[in-house]
């Protein structure tokens, strides 16, 4: 069991974290060192587990072997040790808030999870604590986790709510046949004692394992599913939207009295709009798949950042606001341009948006140490402390924010942080409070020459 659950463990936090991939390498020494100990231990048996024995209350209990501390080793030395670590430096690192509360809510499960969860082991090594109390980890764990989803947004209620029936009653009919593999086990040595004790646990974990991964594959197959269909809809929405802005576009240039031109200005704000939602669409959709592949070039931020504000200037000027620009020059990073400038994009269209006329922007891009930070700070409508840890989450819009513009929608920032975590880097937002204005940043590590 530890031989699987350990190494299992380790590549929850890594995938939770976003470093599975990055550092597959570790992942693979220490499947291999829990294959092995899990391989060890059916070839002999007799080093890790000796024939039960009365224990307390228990009339057949755990009796250890000499090398039955090894798997301790692995599983708490080892594998729990450097999951704590890991989340001990995502959470000191992470800037956002409520990515923080996450990882610190996943850290105390884990402690309460192992600490409590592991009493069945001192009744093993003649400490006499009764195993019962390993029960509490069901109370120690899920009050605050359950807190932790409500309050911090730990995981998503909507996938929840549409998916838990059915997992639930998969889980429950998993778990009913490993218990029923186990009693099958327990009567098999009964009825014929010189019968390999293997086979049956061996059978049981294997039929785990193919059900997991039966699973993960429906699961990849919805994701996969959900991508295509979002990238198929939002493909088709372009040429005609396309062909509607050319065919506004023309009538403008014809002669049209005032109030056919106001209902053409109409037809091309709206279809501004649709491309724009149609843009966010395909963003989110590309940003969710995993299989999307981003163009990781070393470039001049500062000359994308230079462009992407130039293009801004008639946004500036209907508002009559004053912006003010501090853009070190050469400095260079690596990124995906297309995805990048996405981002600067949103900052500066967001702080012109929620910025009442006359207002002041800033915006600046500056290097600090091994890393380059892009900002953008306004004089606009501010971000509740409440709301703020917040603003980044899928189709989360403030108060302040409906109120200055009752149609956007929450994607762009949602999409910003995913593509800012894509790249290893940091995304994060601060303002005083409501009214008070708001600075949004993101960090990349530079690029040496």
């Amino acid at each position: 069991m530890v031989g699987l659950a350990a190494p299992f463990n380790v590549h929850a936090v890594l995938a939770f974290l976003g470093k599975a991939r990055k550092q597959w390498y570790l992942l693979t020494i220490i499947y291999i060192a829990g294959l092995f100990l899990m391989v060890w231990f059916i070839l002999y048996p007799d080093l890790f587990l000796l024939p039960s024995v009365p224990k307390m209350y228990f009339p057949n209990y755990y009796n250890h072997g000499i090398l039955n501390w090894a798997g301790q080793v692995f599983f708490f030395g080892v594998c729990f040790v450097y999951m704590m670590i890991s989340l001990g430096i995502a959470s000191h690192q992470e800037i956002d808030s409520r990515r923080k509360q996450q990882i610190k809510y996943l850290m105390v499960g884990l402690a309460l999870g192992y600490a409590v969860g592991n009493m069945a082991n001192f009744l093993v090594y003649d400490i006499p604590i009764d195993p019962f109390w390993g029960t509490l980890f069901m109370t120690l764990f899920f009050i605050p986790f359950i807190y932790g989803i409500v309050k911090y947004e730990l995981l998503d209620i909507r996938i929840i709510a549409k998916q838990a029936f059915s997992y639930g009653i998969g889980i429950g009919a998993v778990g009913g046949l490993i218990i029923l593999f186990n009693y099958s086990n327990r009567l098999v040595e009964t009825v014929y004692p010189n019968f390999p004790f293997w086979i049956t646990p061996l059978i049981s974990a294997i039929f785990v394992v193919l059900v997991a991964g039966l699973i993960w594959r429906k699961l990849r197959e919805s994701d996969i599913l959900k991508y295509e269909f979002v990238t198929t809809v939002t493909h088709k929405f372009r040429t005609p939207l396309t062909h509607i802005k050319w065919a506004s576009e023309n009538l403008s240039k014809s002669t049209l009295s005032a109030d056919d031109q106001t209902q053409v200005k109409y037809i091309q704000s709206a279809d501004e709009k649709l491309v724009e939602l149609t843009r966010l669409l395909m963003n989110i959709s590309e940003t969710e798949s995993s299989g999307y592949e981003y163009k990781m070039v070393r470039d001049d931020l500062s000359a994308l950042v230079t462009e992407v504000e130039k293009g801004m200037r008639e946004q500036y000027s209907i508002k009559n606001m004053t912006v003010i620009v501090k853009i070190e020059p050469s400095i260079y990073a690596l990124f995906d341009q297309s995805r990048i400038r996405f981002i600067v994009q949103t900052f500066i269209e967001n702080a012109i948006r929620y910025t009442p006329e006359g207002g002041t922007i800033l915006i600046s891009l500056t290097s600090k140490g091994n890393n380059v930070i892009f900002s953008v700070k306004d004089t606009g409508v501010g971000i509740a402390k409440d709301e703020l840890s917040l603003i980044f989450s899928k189709f989360y819009r403030s108060k302040e924010a409906r109120q200055a513009d009752t149609e956007g929608m929450g994607i762009g920032l949602y999409v910003s942080k995913e593509i800012i975590s894509r790249h290893n880097g940091k995304i994060w937002a601060e303002s005083e409070g409501a009214g008070k204005g708001s600075v949004f940043s993101f960090s990349l590590e530079k690029a040496g020459v």
